[in-house]
């Protein structure tokens, strides 16, 4: 199993991280790799739901689905879909700091044996990678520019 985690703070509240964070529509304005979100269930976030992505990793659109199966409220999210064609589990946590709030981003699963391990080496934890991390300051620009215009 690998895993690849990405954590940033963002000065906002947790509350306000959170609702923006898990929501669908959201998705696309921060996570450079999703292009299009449709909900596929009447429920969009949590256990039970699931999503319709478009994403674009290495070059290649492709349809995905994620499906939640756990969510506790202002803590975390968790959720399964296909990552590099293997089952992958998708973890977003939320812990307040101070006036900010941690959002922690990670992504499991087990690659192919052999040429899967040396695509995660090589390819997959530098490219994924940094697509995360630059989702995460993405979310962390739109959050705190947002609060600042509200504040203003």
């Amino acid at each position: 199993m690998v895993r690849i985690e990405k954590s940033i703070v963002i000065g906002a509240p947790l509350d306000k991280v959170y609702a923006f964070a898990i929501e669908p529509r959201n998705l696309p304005r921060y996570f450079e790799y999703v292009q299009e979100v449709k909900p596929i269930t009447e429920k969009t976030v949590g256990e039970g739901a699931r999503l319709g992505l478009k994403i674009k990793f290495l070059g290649r659109v492709t349809d995905v689905e994620w499906e939640g199966t756990e969510h506790i409220e202002h803590v975390g999210w968790t959720f399964t879909g296909i990552f590099m064609g293997r089952k992958a589990v998708k973890r977003w946590r939320f812990a307040p700091v101070d006036d900010s709030t941690r959002f922690t981003f990670s992504l499991e699963y087990q690659p192919r044996p052999l040429i899967g391990q040396i695509m995660y080496v090589l390819v997959v934890r530098p490219q994924f990678g940094g697509m995360c991390e630059r989702s995460l300051q993405n979310l962390k620009r739109l959050i705190e520019a947002e609060t600042a215009a509200k504040s203003s």
